[in-house]
C-alpha cells in the first residue's frame, strides 16, 4: 500500500524538544516502513525518515510566532502536500493536519484527530465529514466526547465519519530501559508550560507526598505569563523539594524519565491522549495520573501505574506506584502501543475505508 502521511507545519518529524504530534508521526511512518509498506511523508524541512520525504515549509519557528504567520505556514504545508500528492499514485491519504484539499482532491483521505472536542472542531470535522473524510481517534474517550458534542451541537444521528480507534504509537525498541537498581529517589514531570497540564497541581502533589520532583517544561511566550504566576511561586513554596529542569529532550529527556520512581500526570481535564505516560512505561517508570481522558486507556492499575479521582489519592496512591516492577510497565507498553502493534492496527483501518471506496466509487478500482 503506498500511504501519504501529512505532517504538521511546526517541527521536524521527529521533533527535536517538544512536539507531540509530530513524534506520532514519526513513530507511525517509520512502523508503517517497517512493515513494508511505501510512505511518503509531508513534513517541514529537517525531518529524518526511512519514508520517502518530501518538504513542505522551513521549520524552526515552530508555534512561537504570531497568529498570522502560523496561519501563513499552515496553509503553505498543506496546499504544497495535497497538491503533490494527487501526483503520486498513492492509494490513501492519512493526515495529521486539519487542512482541507479543493474539492475533488482524488484520493481517500483519513485524519486523525489529535485534539479536544471542542465546539470548532466538531462543527469543522461535520463538514469534512459530510464531504466524504474519514476520521480515527486517539483513544475512545476521544471519540465519546466528538460524538457527544456533536449530538448537542446537531441532534441524534451519525454527524462524524468515525472508522475507529488507534492509540498513539511510540518506538519501544528506542527506549533505555532502566530496572528497579537504575531507579533514583524522585519522580518528575514533563509537559507543556500550560494550565491543560497543571504543573503546579504536580508540584503540590509532590509536595504532598512528601518526594523530590524533577520538573521539565517547555515554555513558549505564549505560556510565559501562566508560568510566572502560577509556577514559579509554586516551585519557590516548595523549596529544594522540586527541582526545575526546563525543556529537555533527547538522552536527557530518558534519563530524567528513566531514573524516576514514578511519573506524575496532573491533566485536569479530558486529555484526548498522553504520550508521556507511555512514554513513561517504555522506560521502565510507572505513572500516577487523574483518571481523565485517556488515561483508564493506557494505564493498568497495579501494573504500570496507579489512577485517582484527585490530586490527594494520586498522592496517596504514590508511593504504590513508586514500587511497581519496571520490567512490567514496559512489558505493557510494548504490547498495546509498540509502533509496530498501532501501524497494524493502522492499516487494517486503510483497508477497510479502501474496501468501502471501491464498492462506492468502483473508478478507483485501479488504484487498490
Amino acid at each position: 500500500m503506498h500511504i501519504v502521511q501529512i505532517a504538521p507545519p511546526w517541527y521536524p518529524v521527529p521533533p527535536v524538544g517538544y512536539g507531540g504530534i509530530e513524534r506520532v508521526v514519526s513513530d507511525l511512518t517509520e512502523g508503517l516502513v517497517a512493515a513494508g509498506h511505501q510512505v511518503t511523508l509531508f513534513a517541514p524541512s529537517g525531518s529524518r525518515t526511512g519514508a520517502t520525504l518530501i518538504e513542505t515549509v522551513p521549520a524552526g519557528l515552530g508555534l512561537n510566532q504570531s497568529e498570522d504567520a502560523k496561519q501563513d505556514q499552515f496553509i503553505a504545508n498543506g496546499r504544497r502536500a495535497y497538491e503533490l500528492a494527487a501526483t503520486l499514485g498513492a492509494d490513501i491519504v492519512h493526515d495529521h493536519t486539519d487542512f482541507s484539499p479543493d474539492p475533488g482532491f482524488p484520493l481517500p483521505i483519513v485524519r486523525t484527530i489529535h485534539g479536544p472536542a471542542v465546539e470548532h472542531h466538531v462543527s469543522m470535522y461535520q463538514a469534512m465529514s459530510a464531504r466524504g473524510d474519514h476520521f480515527v481517534a486517539i483513544s475512545a474517550r476521544q471519540q465519546h466526547l466528538f460524538e457527544a458534542t456533536a449530538a448537542e451541537l446537531y441532534g441524534a444521528g451519525r454527524h462524524l465519519n468515525f472508522v475507529g480507534v488507534v492509540h498513539n504509537p511510540i518506538d519501544v525498541a528506542a527506549m533505555p530501559y532502566f530496572p528497579a537498581a537504575a531507579k533514583e529517589e524522585y519522580v518528575a514531570f514533563l509537559g507543556r508550560c500550560h494550565w491543560e497540564k497543571d504543573p503546579a497541581g504536580a508540584i503540590r502533589l509532590a509536595v504532598a507526598a512528601g518526594v523530590p520532583l524533577k520538573m521539565a517544561l517547555r515554555v513558549t511566550s505564549q505560556e510565559r505569563p501562566y508560568f510566572d504566576a502560577v509556577v514559579r511561586p509554586a516551585l519557590r513554596a516548595a523549596g529544594n523539594l522540586v527541582e526545575y529542569v526546563g525543556e529537555v529532550g533527547g538522552p536527557e529527556k530518558s534519563e530524567l524519565i528513566g531514573r524516576a520512581r514514578a511519573v506524575l500526570f496532573t491533566s485536569p481535564w479530558e486529555e484526548p491522549f498522553g504520550l508521556v505516560q507511555v512514554e513513561a512505561g517504555a522506560h521502565g517508570t510507572p505513572v500516577v495520573a487523574l483518571r481523565l481522558g485517556a488515561a483508564p486507556e493506557i494505564v493498568a492499575e497495579g501494573v504500570n501505574g496507579f489512577l485517582g479521582d484527585d490530586l490527594d489519592e494520586l498522592a496517596r496512591r504514590l508511593p504504590a506506584a513508586m514500587a511497581l516492577d519496571p520490567a512490567a510497565c514496559r512489558a505493557h507498553v510494548a504490547a498495546h502501543f509498540d509502533r509496530s502493534v498501532i501501524a497494524r492496527r493502522q492499516v487494517a483501518i486503510f483497508e477497510s475505508v479502501l474496501a468501502k471506496e471501491l464498492i462506492t466509487a468502483p473508478g478507483l478500482a485501479g488504484r487498490a
